[in-house]
């Protein structure tokens, strides 16, 4: 059999899984799961031992990539305590606390096995919480404080991850040395991260060819990832660092274009790998399983121990984190919003894993001690979460009854973006008709447009006069986008617009700019738009 069948076939299936799963209402990573483990007893079917060097070189990157990219920069810097005590200090103590309780059950389990374990299992994957959150209106605070989590949390899981597999190739754990590797792997990886990101940025500025464009983005992980492990920090920190960069310079680094065709791609690529990973670990279970060099009994001990483990030490770790910050801070002048106890009932809860979990535990070495086990037990804590706090958290949700209305909130915000706009448009209309250089009829048409945004103003004029008028429309459409995008992004820079309504209004204007240059070309054959344009160029903010 050709060596891309399997793969093909892995494709297809992902596809037709997840798309029952939307029908059916069901969680797609735990169907794709069941649907793989059930596969892979079908006589014929491949085995599916997946490299775990192509998990972590192919694999991760782009998944931590397409996740920074579309994350908001400045709501998660106004955030920045609550998630960096998540990201850092709840996963380094879930990673111990799991590594201890482990130990303890089975004592003939190396520590740094025990901790390998550890860092696999805790980083949550906000995915699933995100999802449950803004189906039954989640407070737009405790959402960015989860996206953050999901994000940080998993350069720290994956660095625990790498100096354990280091302290068990080297047969003990050497502290002082872990320590200053965790350091560095944190600092030089966030440092090559902002480095690429702005060597990218400029070169997405000088880049107008969509394919060309999206090509970049393409490598940009991959290139991210190699170059923080060539200086021996955190490939995994590296990606998540450019891709914040760059989502945060992307409304004004590239032309609408390039946003829409790296926004279909990204989004195709995101979707496949996410479901091939959890299909790969369905189609390995029974094989992982099979190779258990423990008892059964051990192995449900080890089970039961590591999930309970992992269920309870979030909402201890939250609450007293919390308390301790709350003392901490007594006195003080704090800026910025403070969390009360209703929603980190929520945040304790929201711990589901995922993704991430499920392709690190494949990035264990084959020579890892108990390897079968750490795998089973990787699974058991995926399905076990995704089920108890996955199922659980929409009744969870709606037991606190939080304050406010998420929906509002963003129809606020999106009003107050238009009606910015708006403002901007008007000023502008009004320095054109004091320069004198446009007729009466063009600036009532602009006047009109601007207070209706209705696209048939520009239709075709009823009279001669306004043919001119017509041709030259075009550029000042263009630069209307232009007002408007400025307006847009220096809102979600002063933080007062969140990342979720500016890509919403984005794609709105990408999509009309993409319309007008559509027209722009049909007027040039036509020959309509041969006089010049009648305006200035207006800057982007930076």
């Amino acid at each position: 059999m050709h060596t891309l069948w399997p793969v093909i076939g892995l494709i297809i299936g992902v596809l037709v899984v997840s798309g029952l799963s939307l029908r059916w209402g069901l969680p797609a990573p735990i169907l794709l799961l069941v649907v793989g483990f059930a596969v892979s007893f079908i006589p014929g079917v491949p085995a599916y031992d997946v490299d775990p060097e192509v998990v972590l070189f192919v694999l991760l990157p782009p998944l931590l990539y397409a996740a920074a990219v579309d994350s908001g920069v400045v709501a998660i810097r106004r955030l920045i305590s609550p998630i960096v005590r998540l990201a850092f200090g709840m996963v380094l103590i879930s990673a111990f606390a799991v590594a201890f309780v482990l130990q303890w059950v089975i004592p003939q389990v190396p520590f740094a096995a025990a901790l390998a374990l550890g860092a696999i299992v805790a980083p949550p994957d906000a995915v699933a919480a995100v999802a449950v959150g803004r189906r039954v209106g989640l407070p737009r605070g405790v959402m960015t404080i989860l996206e953050g989590e999901s994000l940080l949390n998993d350069a720290t899981s994956l660095i625990t991850l790498r100096v354990s597999i280091a302290a068990l190739a080297a047969g003990s754990f050497a502290w002082a040395q872990a320590i200053g590797q965790f350091a560095w792997a944190v600092v030089g990886g966030a440092l090559a991260g902002l480095a690429l990101g702005w060597v990218i940025s400029l070169a997405r500025r000088n880049t107008h060819s969509a394919l060309t464009a999206t090509s970049l983005s393409l490598i940009t992980p991959f290139a991210a990832y190699l170059i923080g492990e060539e200086i021996h920090a955190s490939g995994v920190l590296t990606v998540v660092v450019a891709g914040l960069f760059l989502g945060f310079r992307a409304p004004t680094d590239v032309p609408a274009q390039v946003r829409l065709t790296e926004g279909a791609t990204w989004s195709t690529l995101r979707y496949v790998l996410e479901g091939a990973v959890f299909a790969i670990i369905g189609l390995q279970l029974w094989e992982i399983v099979d190779d258990l060099d423990v008892s059964a009994s051990h192995t449900i001990m080890a089970i039961v121990a590591v999930l309970l483990t992992v269920l309870l030490i979030r909402p201890i770790w939250v609450f007293l984190s919390f308390a301790v910050w709350r003392i901490t801070h007594l006195g003080r002048r704090v800026t910025g919003p403070i969390p009360a106890a209703k929603p980190l009932v929520i945040v304790s809860w929201a711990g589901m894993r995922g993704v991430v979990s499920l392709a690190a535990a494949q990035t264990l070495p084959l020579a890892t001690p108990y390897r079968s086990l750490l795998l089973t037990c990787t699974v058991a804590v995926i399905v076990g979460t995704l089920v108890l706090q996955g199922l659980s958290l929409p009744w969870v949700i709606r037991k606190v009854n939080l304050p406010g209305d998420p929906e509002a909130e963003i129809e606020a915000e999106r009003e107050l973006a238009r009606t910015e706009a708006t403002a901007a448009i008007t000023q502008r209309i009004e320095e054109v008709a004091a320069e004198g250089r446009f007729p009466p009829e063009g600036m009532a048409m602009m006047r009109r447009w601007a207070n209706m945004r209705d696209p048939r103003t520009w239709q075709d004029p009823q009279d001669g006069r306004l043919l001119h008028i017509r041709a030259k429309s075009q550029a000042w459409r263009r630069e209307i986008v232009k007002i408007q995008r400025g307006v847009f992004v220096q809102l979600r820079n002063d933080g007062r617009l969140s990342e979720e309504v500016l890509r919403e209004l984005q794609l709105e204007l990408d999509l009309e700019e993409a319309l007008i240059e559509g027209r722009s070309t049909d007027f040039d054959r036509g020959g309509d738009l041969t006089q010049a344009s009648m305006l200035r160029a207006t800057p982007e903010p930076d």
